[in-house]
């Protein structure tokens, strides 16, 4: 049982993302924006953590733990207010009455043909990858080292992520007119779930609905929640059930249902569990800024033959009921305050803000569809960070940029259609 003074520290959390909420909101009159995205899914997982910590077999929970929240929110939420009110200077319009009537315009009816053309070829030579992994790997289907050799690094790895912002299109678009859309998201979700990474399979459809929701595509409702939190489920049992009977032949039975159901709460408490512990060692795990801004300290090893800076925590902490339950994430705050100082902290979670602001800005601004994707993947990203922070990832530079060369080629094979209607 919490004692006052842990209470108070979760008080002053609750209070400062109430107070952060009202001005976000008058800010922007959405609830789709990066701080929200950041800000609402960690209170509720860690409201969630607190309730289970110290009991069913869990470790108990550090309250100091939630103080790196307390101060990284308030320092995140800066650039927003700022970019708000230059929108609202440069439009003469508050940034909250364009973002009431602003949406993506639409990809029309005909999905661009040339992103079509590139989705099927990549769907292709994946499933030729995989079925090449069947034969010529030395792991069963459905294990990690099984999904490593099919594309968990180098270039089928890079082939594999062109389809992620694909996904994120084609789930933002389909509906009525478009429900064939459904046959290449369903090729291309099957192959992110033979990859076994659950990060690539959450953050685009996650990208996608905050997108259909802030246009207003898709409403939210209890239908929708309860169908997102069956989704989730589905996932897990697709991982660590269908697939690995797929790949072994073994059955499954009430002891293989409980590990799953253990595990649903052991992921989402990992993040936040395994921070709190993080705290209670002492942090052993502290390393240098570099771990933060790996992607691009890579990309200059990668030009000068160096070795890559690999950004897998290596510190494993039990936090649950046994061995199984080990997690080496920390949160989004707290894997880079272990991999900063004050300055560093401070710098890149203003600077991190005001490049995403910029994003929203450019996409209200804009009104392109391409720019949201890159917005709303962003913001996926942000809304995972109860779990961990996903920006030291090279993806985070390269889906923003193939994003970019999707809408370079839309728009040339758009203007190449418009020619030939002029001189047809």
């Amino acid at each position: 049982m919490a004692d006052l003074s842990q209470l108070s520290i979760v008080l002053i959390l609750l209070m400062e993302v109430t107070v952060l909420t009202v001005l976000e909101y008058r800010a922007w009159r959405t609830f789709y924006t990066p701080l929200f995205t950041l800000m609402l899914p960690y209170t509720f997982v860690l409201l969630v953590t607190i309730g289970i910590a110290g009991n069913f077999g869990y470790v108990p929970f550090n309250y100091d733990s939630i103080w790196v929240w307390i101060y990284g929110l308030p320092l995140f939420a800066l650039p927003s207010y700022a970019i708000a009110s230059i929108i609202s200077r440069k439009e003469n319009t508050p940034a909250a009455d364009i973002s009431l009537t602003s949406h993506p315009s639409p990809l029309t009816s005909k999905f661009p043909p040339v992103l079509l053309l590139i989705c099927a070829i990549v769907i292709l030579m994946l499933f030729a990858k995989l079925y090449t992994t069947l034969s010529a790997s030395l792991f069963i289907f459905g294990t990690d080292d099984f999904a490593d050799d099919f594309s968990g690094h180098g270039l089928w790895a890079h082939i594999r992520t062109l389809l992620i912002p694909l996904i994120i299109l084609m789930l933002y678009q389909v509906g009525k007119g478009c429900r064939w859309l459904w046959i290449p998201i369903v090729l291309m979700l099957v192959l992110q779930f033979v990859n076994m990474v659950k990060g690539t399979i959450v953050i685009p459809i996650f990208a996608a609905l905050l997108m259909r929701l802030y246009t207003g595509k898709t409403k939210m409702n209890l239908k929708l929640i309860l169908m997102v939190i069956g989704m989730g489920v589905l996932m897990f049992f697709l991982i660590y059930i269908v697939i690995p009977i797929m790949g072994n032949g073994s059955e499954a039975d009430m002891k293989l249902v409980q590990f799953v159901g253990e595990h649903i709460v052991h992921y989402f408490t990992s993040g936040t569990m395994g921070w709190s512990f993080d705290i209670d060692q002492n942090m052993p795990d502290r390393k240098d800024f570099e771990y933060i801004v790996a992607p691009v300290v890579n990309i200059v090893h990668s030009i000068r033959g160096e070795e890559l800076v690999s950004v897998v925590n290596r510190h494993y902490w039990c936090t649950g009921t046994d061995i199984t339950t080990l997690t080496n994430v920390r949160t989004f705050f707290g894997t880079l305050f272990i991999y900063s100082d004050a300055w560093q902290f401070i710098t890149y979670t203003l600077f991190l803000s005001t490049f995403i602001y910029a994003w929203k800005a450019a996409a209200l601004i804009k009104q392109n569809i391409y720019i949201n994707v890159i917005l709303f993947y962003y913001c996926g990203l942000l809304a995972m960070g109860w779990f961990e922070f996903y920006f030291f990832h090279l993806d985070a530079i390269e889906i923003p940029l193939i994003t970019l060369f999707y809408a370079w080629l839309a728009q040339q094979e758009s203007g190449d259609r418009r020619k030939e209607v002029a001189f047809g």
